[in-house]
Order: structure tokens, then sequence, then C-alpha cells
């Protein structure tokens, strides 16, 4: 195209169209009378391969946008092409929290889904063919839930959404109860099983991902029978490895530092008994016996809080881990398959705890008589109580 420029005018614009092709080819002309600068701007649709002269960007433009600043008899090739299509899943499932609250003739089940699609479809979970769908939120919108017998399809679309799913199955609550099979269509990641636990239940193990709930009580238990039976072994113990070993099983429902307290009174009365009254002066004497009786009444009063709680109150199971507790118990697993995890839990009755704590608190009664009998002898050795001054 030839331009002419009047008098005044300092620019001329014009637009062409091309046939779409392989290649184009720009190259600047031999002459000293202008200079040219191409820019580039093309489709996502197309793939720009450039040969030649390289080009640079200019900073205050906001996209990337190739410019040419070409001298006489220097071009540039630039080959077009259609991006390939790359094979895989058009659905991310970017986070989940499956939680199940067990009961005792019902299980009460949620699902909660962060999902990035990049093209709408039926998104299909697969649950429970006698789950009974409560209720199904799509991007806090609610909509009626459509079955094929156990798959529950969901209708999505492009771009970020949430899905929450609530159901209910006839499950009984029986020793070992699980959280239930949920089945996703394509893998997922940020997984999260939360299993809440009746407070009528006494959980004595639980199990799933690497990243849970730990019971801690039974590996305590270990440590308390294998130090009961090193305390029962001195030759100086005033119990028997039998007695020390009943006693620690019940103090593992306490602070270590109170079933200590515990011990040492044992000991101290022991080493009160053997005490020569005579070598001993009035001041240390009495100081002694003000000590045993506070050490005493300490040691009563965490006997007296351990059949109470054993009665009336919770079995400590020392459970911790990803924030546990013993009612409500969490798993995490940073990515599983289509199949979500299954944690389980081991349960009876909490009255079972409590028939147990019954019988130790008997046995304790009995015991405690024995040995307040046993200790006022050791306290009352050599005298009780010595006058602070002489006349």
């Amino acid at each position: 195209i030839e331009v002419k420029l009047s008098a005044g005018r300092d620019s001329f614009r014009w637009e062409s169209e091309l046939p779409v092709g392989e290649a184009i080819r720009l190259d600047a002309p031999q002459t000293e009378r202008w200079v040219e600068r191409w820019h580039l701007v093309t489709s996502p649709v197309w793939n720009v391969s450039l040969t030649g002269l390289s080009p640079i960007f200019e900073p205050q433009q906001q996209n990337l946008i190739p410019v040419w600043h070409p001298w006489p008899d220097e071009g540039v090739t630039l080959s077009f092409g259609r991006p390939e299509a790359v094979s895989g899943d058009t659905v991310t499932v970017k986070r989940v929290q499956h939680e199940s609250s067990l009961g005792s003739r019902q299980r009460t089940s949620s699902l909660m889904l962060d999902l990035e699609c990049s093209l709408g479809g039926d998104f299909i979970i697969e649950l429970d063919a006698e789950a009974e769908v409560s209720s199904l939120n799509l991007a806090g919108q609610s909509m009626p839930p459509r079955r094929d017998d156990q798959r529950l399809i969901i209708p999505t679309r492009p771009g970020r959404q949430s899905v929450e799913i609530a159901w209910r199955t006839a499950d009984q609550m029986t020793t070992v109860a699980g959280i239930g099979s949920v089945r996703l269509p394509l893998p997922g990641s940020n997984v999260t099983s939360v299993l809440q636990v009746p407070e009528s239940r006494w959980v004595l193990w639980a199990g799933g991902p690497l990243r849970g709930p730990a019971v801690r009580f039974w590996g305590i238990v270990v440590c308390a029978i294998l130090a009961a039976v090193v305390l029962g072994s001195l030759s100086h113990s005033p119990l028997g490895r039998l007695e020390w070993v009943l006693l620690a099983i019940g103090l593992t429902q306490v602070h270590v530092g109170a079933a200590l307290v515990v011990v040492v009174w044992f000991f101290a009365l022991t080493a009160r008994g053997k005490l020569d009254t005579e070598k001993v002066g009035s001041w240390r004497f009495n100081f002694v016996q003000i000590g045993l009786v506070l050490l005493t009444l300490a040691t009563l009063g965490i006997l007296i809080v351990i059949v109470g709680e054993g009665l009336l109150g919770d079995p400590e199971m020392f459970i911790i881990g990803n924030n546990s507790s013993r009612m409500n118990l969490c798993w995490f697993q940073p990515r599983v398959g289509p199949e979500l995890p299954e944690p389980y839990v081991v349960s009876i009755s909490v009255w079972f705890y409590r028939l147990l704590m019954r019988f130790w608190a008997l046995w304790l009664a009995s015991a405690l008589l024995r040995w307040l009998k046993w200790g006022w002898h050791q306290f009352s050795h050599g005298g009780s109580w010595k006058r602070w001054f002489r006349r």
C-alpha cells in the first residue's frame, strides 16, 4: 500500500487481513526514508514460534506483547499452530471434609468438597445404597438429590464451587465402628476425616491415616505396671507386687505428680517407722510429724478424687494427635485415591469402665483400712509428738 501524508498530517492508519497459514515472514525494507516497528498480538487459540530477529517487551505494556525494531534487511518468521490438547481430569478436588457422628441406632454423616472445574458435567459420588440423603447444597444453593442406586449425581459448572452433602444410615453402634464408605470419581487432596463418638462409649483404640489420634493409655498402663513391679521388688517396700500393680492401674487416671505423692507417702511412713526418735531433736521430729500429716491428707484426697472420677466421671484415655479428644477423633491425609479413608474406633459402653472402677474402689477401701492402721503404727513409733521446749 502506498501512503502519502499531506501537509500537517503526521499519521495514517489502515487494517488488512491475511489468509490463514502456517507462517508469516516479516522483512524490513532496504530504505532510509522510514523506520518500522512491529507488534504481535495473538489469540490464545494459537501457539507462535519465532525464528530470526529476537523481540523485546515494552515495560509500560500490561501484557507481554513482543515488539521488534528492525534494521534494514532484518526479518523474523512467525510460525503458527493450534495448541495440542493434554489428556487429564477436568475436575480437581482441592479439599474434602468427611464427618460421621455415631449413635446407638443411627449414624449421621456429612461431606464437604471444594471443587475446581474447567468444564461442567456430572460429578458422581458413591454412597451406601441404604443411605438416606437429607440435604444437598451446591455453591450455597439447596437442590434436590438425584440418585441412581448408590450413586449420587451432582451437576457442576465451570469454576470453583463447594458441595455439601448430609445423609443418614441405620447402623447400630458396635464394638468396632467406622466412618463409612465414600467413593469419589477421581482422587482428592487435603482430606480430613472426623469421627464423633458418643459420651456413653469408652474408647479403647482408634485406627486410620498416619496423622490422627493416638490412644496413649495402654502405653501408660504398661509403664505403670513395670514401675509397680520394680517398687514391689525393693527390700524395704511396704506393699507387695500385686498391691503395687493394682494401685498403679488406678493412679493412671491422675497426673503423674499426684501418683508420685501417693508413692512417696508409703516410703515416707516406712522411713518414719525406722527412725530413731531418741537421736532426733524435738523441732526436727515435730516437723517430720507435721509433714507426714499433710502428706497423708494429700494422699487421701488424691484417692478420693480417683474413686469419684472412676464411679461418676469419664475414663481418661490420654487421646492426643491432630486436635483429637475422647469424643472427637480427627485424621488428615494429603492425597487419597477415589476411595476416601475409612478410620475406625474400638469402643465399649462406659459402664464397663465404671464397673471395673467399682471393683477397684472396693479393693481400695479394704486395702486403705490396712494401710491406715499400718501407717498409724509407723507414725506413732517412738511417740507422736515432742514438747518444743524442756524445763
